[in-house]
């Protein structure tokens, strides 16, 4: 059987924190560094608390590598270690507003220009060559994207770990439609979590809460004061602000990427609920100049490190990589100049479960890769996984032509990776089976083993009785058990209105059939044979992500609601389908 449980959506912004804080705040020395804090001045006078960690040596003047986070500088000791061991000086900072650091806690907004200055003030450092590189994971990874965007003369090289993609690709809003679960529980750690053990046990407990009855309140604006217990803010303007509009303007990082020169490697793992911001970060760096994007994809969780083990599970040896010697070994090359074979390695490492090996190659997707369609037929109906529905290669062909459902905002549909991360899959499983709200396609068992490896996408063509509504598409397996797994991050949601732009949203027109293109993030599996490919679709992931509540109007501000008559074609003129990234037969080791 394959792994049930994985990342909780509340991960999605916290690094990995095993680390103790210093004995002095001001200045200590240890046996490989020296650490002293100082306050770096931003261009508004607003100064930032900093650590850096010194290495033990004479040979003055060191390249920098660069930290900066919400969650406590003091977490980021053992980072501090690793690097001042190995020649570098890491400077650890926290974020604007956020503990030792002046100014105002607004999340993502004065990243930008702060890590500009940031950089700026330390590459003029007597102690400095003038060389800056930038790593860390989550949260740590946006901040350097909106950074790197503004061009900091000394910035040479970034690590983006884990991070997902802003604001409308993954965070706050993936598809239009606000990732409402992750936001609250986040601003609950930010807020309400002063160490690392209180993130880790706000994470525990995060797992196991009954949020969907938590977030069932309208309106969402609301959910703030009425489970945190207070006003946020930035909450209110992430709600206020639900198309890409100025407020939004400095974080969107996305479409500038594709001018931005720097070397850069992205690192990420299936199970990351950020890795669909590696993959759309890659894709936009591609579309630049730079010819130096290196990006690894492993059997992980949301985490700048490398397992053998995925929630128990055996994922094989070669899984085991050791990540931070190559980190160590990108910056030595880009920082200090030293020759170490890092540039002849591949460019793209991207992990196959299942097979459990490593596919190398320059670019991504993979060389081999054919992209195949799957077509949606039924013939009585394919509501429940007890329907007819089914997924087909060749041609789209169906005795029906297309599929109804009715979605009550009053009762959404639920999200598989709410289940997920409860290890409550065989409940969701029953769900699945008794909703009518969700359509449900599947191949059949698979006569030989199949491999998928890169990035998943749909397209539907629908119709809805509503002026605006949400389509939601999730993809995992079924094993000869009839049990389901997931295999990695693969679903997505796209609120209808936005179906051609994020910037100028659209209603529809009533019975009208649009195209809409969903975004599945990525994957890399080989399917067993016997095993199936299952495809869900329905109009809410709730409580994950916020529900539309089909007026047409601000669905998070409003209370009223409509049911909303939807139909998936699957016709020759309208032919939805899954699209998988599979790996040529014989080219698959």
């Amino acid at each position: 059987m394959r792994t049930g449980n994985m990342v909780c959506a509340l991960s999605a912004f916290l690094m990995v924190v095993t680390t103790l804080l210093c004995a002095s705040p001001s200045e200590c020395i240890e046996d490989n560094y020296s650490l002293k804090t100082t306050m770096i001045p931003m261009r508004d006078g607003m100064q930032l608390a900093t650590d850096l960690y010194f290495p033990v040596s004479d040979k003055k003047p060191f390249p920098i590598v660069l930290m900066r986070t919400p969650y406590g500088r003091k977490i980021l000791k053992d980072y501090g270690e690793f690097y001042s061991e190995h020649g570098y000086i890491l400077a650890a900072q926290d974020v604007r507003g956020r503990f030792e650091s002046q100014g105002e806690w607004e999340p993502f907004i004065n990243e930008g220009k702060d890590g500009y200055d940031t950089i700026e003030w330390l590459s003029s450092q007597n102690w400095s060559t003038g060389k800056i590189g930038m790593c860390g994971g989550s949260y740590s990874g946006s901040v350097q994207f909106a950074a790197a965007i503004l061009e900091p003369p000394h910035l040479i090289t970034i690590i983006p770990n884990i991070t997902p993609a802003m604001p409308f690709g993954n965070l706050p809003y993936e598809g239009g439609s606000l990732l409402m679960g992750w936001a609250i529980r986040w601003i609950d750690i930010v807020e309400n979590a002063e160490t690392a053990s209180d993130m880790a046990r706000k994470v525990r407990e995060g797992l196991v809460r009954e949020w969907r009855s938590l977030l069932n309140i309208l309106p969402v604006i609301d959910l703030d004061k009425e489970v945190l217990g207070k006003v946020y803010p930035y909450w209110r303007k992430w709600v206020m602000h639900n198309t890409d509009d100025s407020y939004w303007k400095e974080v969107d990082y996305l479409e500038k990427l594709k001018g931005l020169d720097i070397p850069v490697f992205l690192q990420s793992g299936w199970y990351d609920g950020g890795n669909r911001g590696t993959k759309l970060a890659y894709f936009y760096l591609k579309q630049s100049r730079n010819d130096q994007i290196k990006m690894i994809v492993g059997p992980w969780i949301h985490s700048d490190r490398s397992s053998k083990y995925l929630y128990g599970q055996y994922m094989g040896e070669a899984a085991g990589i050791n990540l931070f010697e190559l980190y160590r070994r990108w910056f030595d090359y880009w920082l200090k100049g030293e020759e170490n074979g890092i540039l002849d390695e591949p460019l793209v490492q991207v992990y196959n479960m299942g097979s459990n090996h490593w596919f190398e190659a320059n670019t991504y997707p993979l060389p081999n890769t054919s992209f195949t369609k799957l077509y949606l037929t039924s013939e009585k109906g394919a509501n429940t996984s007890r329907g007819d529905g089914k997924l087909q290669p060749g041609t789209a062909s169906s005795i029906k032509q297309y599929d109804t459902y009715t979605y009550d905002p009053g009762d959404p549909s639920p999200c598989y990776y709410a289940y997920l991360k409860k290890g409550a899959s065989e409940q969701y499983n029953r769900f699945v089976a008794s909703r009518n709200d969700i359509l449900v396609y599947e191949t059949p068992p698979l006569e030989q083993p199949l491999t998928v490896n890169g990035p998943v996408s749909a397209v539907l063509y629908a119709s809805s009785s509503a002026g605006d509504t949400d389509w939601c598409v999730t993809v995992y397996g079924v094993d000869e058990n009839g049990e389901i797994y997931p295999i990695g991050m693969t679903w997505g949601i796209l609120r209808a209105r936005y179906r051609n732009s994020m910037r100028s949203p659209e209603l529809l027109e009533k019975g009208k059939i649009y195209k809409y293109n969903i975004d599945l993030s990525h994957t890399g599996i080989t399917f067993s044979r016997g095993e199936r490919i299952r495809m869900e679709i329905s109009s809410s992931l709730f409580p994950e992500y916020s529900r539309n509540l089909n007026t047409g109007g601000h669905s998070e501000t409003e209370t009223e609601y409509v049911s909303a008559y939807q139909r998936i074609y699957h016709t020759e003129q309208y032919p939805s389908h899954l699209l998988l990234p599979v790996i040529e037969k014989g080219k698959d080791r």
